[in-house]
Order: structure tokens, then C-alpha cells, then sequence
């Protein structure tokens, strides 16, 4: 369980979890006898970037009930994109397209905001993020963090009454007190998970270790 100020989120690292209730997604109804793919670097990506709308999947073309709603980079413009199309590369391939810019995953080949030289990503997890990973809902384009070589897993908003869990942590703390141009002082007093100035929280798939990612509306 983690407390991001704002809301609580249950979660467990690297596994999506999967219930009634979700989005109002009944996943028994959804996905009958095939399983729901896991996206490991957004493990609770059910909650928050998709919805229960039935129709056909333009990338495969099968009947689907679970629709993906976020952000898609591509010259076309699919209407229905199932997970399993996402989680297997066959959306990207289709539409040559990215759910996640790979300018904007920190580290990787082509960042334009990179600010640690000791952040040098693994180019095939930056591939998995930009083609077969669901993105996040933010205010400006998303900004996917990473640490110990890797792209973290995206966690959950976070508003200003979650930090402190994660302040005993250099890298986290280091991230609040950038403040994005805020300063620390504005970060934790008026961070929000869903206001002007948001938080995104990441986790590190190796070593546990939290980042922070800060967007203003």
C-alpha cells in the first residue's frame, strides 16, 4: 500500500492488480478466458488508462471490451487499441507509432533534458516503454523517469501529503528540491496528484529507489 497524499493505492511491485471495480471494469467480463497482459513498467496501468467500451481493436481487429485512453504518438489516429496490441508491439508496428516519446524517457538515446551523466539507459527497456508500454495522464507531454540504468515503473500520482514516505531517499529528495523551477518549499507545501502542479511517482525495478516527476497545468 502506498499513501500518495491525495489517495491511497494498493499495489504490489511489477504485478498489475486486477478486480472488479476498476474503472468500472469487470475483468472476468472483459477478458473471459484470456488473461490480461502485465505491463511491468506501469503495473497498475488498468487503473487509470483504460476503460470498459466495447468494440473492435483498429490495430487487430478483434472484438475487444477494454479500450487504452492515453497519449499515442503517430501519424494516424486508431480509435481502439486493446492492451494485448500494446503489451505485444502490434499498435506500434500498425500505426508506426509511440505511447511514450522516446525523447522523453530520461537517458535515452535523443533525451533533450538530461541532467545526470550517470543516467545511461537500456536502450530495448527504452524500446518497451516507447512501444509496449501504456503511457500516463499528465499536463504537459509525459516525462518517464529512470535509475540504475533502467526506466523505473511508473507507480501513481502523488500530492504533497505523500512525500515524506519517500524523503529518506537521496534520489527522491533530490527530485523535490529541484522543484522543476518551483523551488522544495513550493513542491512540498502545494503539490497535488491531480492539481495545477502534479506529482508523478516511479520506482526502480532494480533497486526499489522512488523517483519524482513535477508538471504544471
Amino acid at each position: 500500500m502506498i499513501a500518495t497524499g491525495d489517495t491511497t493505492v494498493f499495489r504490489t511491485v511489477g504485478v498489475p492488480i486486477i478486480g472488479p471495480g476498476w474503472n468500472g471494469i469487470d475483468m472476468e467480463v472483459v477478458t473471459g478466458a484470456v488473461p490480461l497482459p502485465a505491463f511491468r513498467f506501469h503495473p497498475d496501468a488498468y487503473a487509470t488508462v483504460f476503460e470498459h467500451v466495447t468494440g473492435t481493436c483498429d490495430a487487430c481487429g478483434h472484438h475487444r471490451d477494454i479500450r487504452y485512453t492515453s497519449s499515442f504518438y503517430s501519424a494516424h489516429s486508431p480509435d481502439y487499441i486493446c492492451p494485448w496490441c500494446i503489451a505485444d508491439g502490434t499498435a506500434a508496428r500498425v500505426f508506426n507509432g509511440e505511447f511514450n516519446d522516446a525523447a522523453s524517457v530520461e537517458g535515452a538515446e535523443g533525451d533533450l533534458a538530461i541532467h545526470d551523466t550517470r543516467v545511461l539507459t537500456d536502450a530495448r527497456e527504452v524500446l518497451e516503454v516507447t512501444t509496449r508500454t501504456p503511457s500516463y495522464v499528465s499536463w504537459q507531454q509525459e516525462r518517464w523517469l529512470a535509475h540504475c540504468g533502467r526506466p523505473c515503473a511508473f507507480i501513481a500520482n502523488i500530492g504533497a501529503g505523500g512525500l515524506a514516505a519517500f524523503l529518506h531517499e537521496p534520489d527522491f529528495a533530490d527530485d523535490v528540491d529541484a522543484g522543476a523551477g518551483y523551488g522544495g518549499e513550493v513542491v512540498r507545501r502545494w503539490l497535488t496528484a491531480d492539481g495545477d502542479l502534479a506529482g508523478y511517482l516511479f520506482e526502480c525495478l532494480s533497486c526499489g529507489a522512488h523517483r519524482l516527476h513535477l508538471d504544471a497545468g
